[in-house]
């Protein structure tokens, strides 16, 4: 359970950091509501790296404390790791890319990480019921 619990801490204080860059950002920009059109504003980026983050993180934290309660293989705990990582690596790709109109190695690593993580503790929670 401790990794379980320590990869759902990071999503979530992933989910608030980006939370509270946005803040920063439209403090910044004085833009307090909506975006700027521009792809390469830091406003733009960080509302998207938020966005992205939490699509993703609530289902994977339910994934991961679920997993972390039931008696799972030994992949089952680096699949969690790899979820939570790759979270990371997508909101990088988003923060630090010069535009958002083009595709970024972090953010392309990033997801497929996540798909492939996601889907293997979806696979391993079924096993757990059937």
């Amino acid at each position: 359970m401790g990794i379980a619990v320590l990869c759902v801490v990071a999503m979530a204080l992933l989910i608030f950091l980006l939370g509270f860059w946005v803040s920063v950002q439209r403090g910044r920009t004085n833009v307090i509501t909506g975006i700027e059109a521009d792809p390469t504003s830091g406003l733009n980026k960080a509302v998207r790296a938020h966005g992205n983050a939490a699509e993703y993180v609530p289902i994977l934290a339910i994934l991961t404390l679920y997993l972390g309660t039931q008696d799972v293989a030994a992949w089952v705990g680096w699949a969690m790791i790899v979820a939570a990582v790759s979270r990371y690596l997508v909101v990088l790709g988003f923060l630090t890319c010069k535009t958002l109109e083009k595709p970024h190695v972090l953010k392309a690593v990033g997801a497929l990480g996540t798909y492939v993580a996601g889907l293997a503790m979806c696979f391993a929670a079924y096993q757990t019921v059937v």
